[in-house]
């Protein structure tokens, strides 16, 4: 699940990960072995060791035969890598749009946010970005800007499920 901060990653990743009961892989919590939780002690070197980990984790169950792995809190530059490192692999992307600017600054700056990203000017160049770059193979834009989560996931589940996946 991709996106721009405040697009509805977390939350539609969540109910999805309840309604499969599958694997769900936060990649902000495996990054958070290297960095901070304020994003203040990012570097290059750590985040590419985070995402090398990621990777082994992912090809490793897919090894083992799991067929639903979720994962969310990737960079766009991460997501537009997985066609080349999962070449060989099933695997759907779903990235999350939001098409109102003030709906994004909005969730972006909500006190109630669970996220500790608060740069909502960062958030809004990043959406930009996913919207106007072509998509990866695999990937679908699905917009989120209304932000009915549950109808979100159903509407990747139904991706998936058509993909069987």
């Amino acid at each position: 699940i991709g996106g721009a901060p405040g697009s509805g990653k977390t939350t539609v990743s969540r109910l999805l990960y309840e309604r499969f009961q599958s694997v769900l892989i936060d990649f902000g919590t495996l990054r958070e072995f290297h960095l901070d939780d304020l994003w203040t002690k990012q570097s290059e070197r750590e985040e590419q060791m985070a995402f090398e980990n990621l990777t082994f984790i992912l090809k490793n169950y897919i090894r083992n035969g799991y067929r639903r792995v979720l994962v969310n809190d990737l960079k766009d530059f991460r997501i537009q890598q997985i066609p080349e490192i999962f070449a060989g692999d099933d695997y759907l992307i779903a990235t999350l749009v939001v098409y109102d600017d003030r709906v994004l600054r909005s969730r972006v700056l909500d006190p109630e946010r669970d996220s500790g990203f608060r740069d909502a000017e960062r958030a809004l160049a990043w959406n930009r970005a996913v919207i106007e770059r072509p998509s990866v193979r695999n990937e679908y834009k699905l917009d989120n800007t209304v932000n009915r989560p549950e109808e979100t996931a159903r509407k990747i589940m139904d991706l998936i499920n058509s993909r069987i996946i």
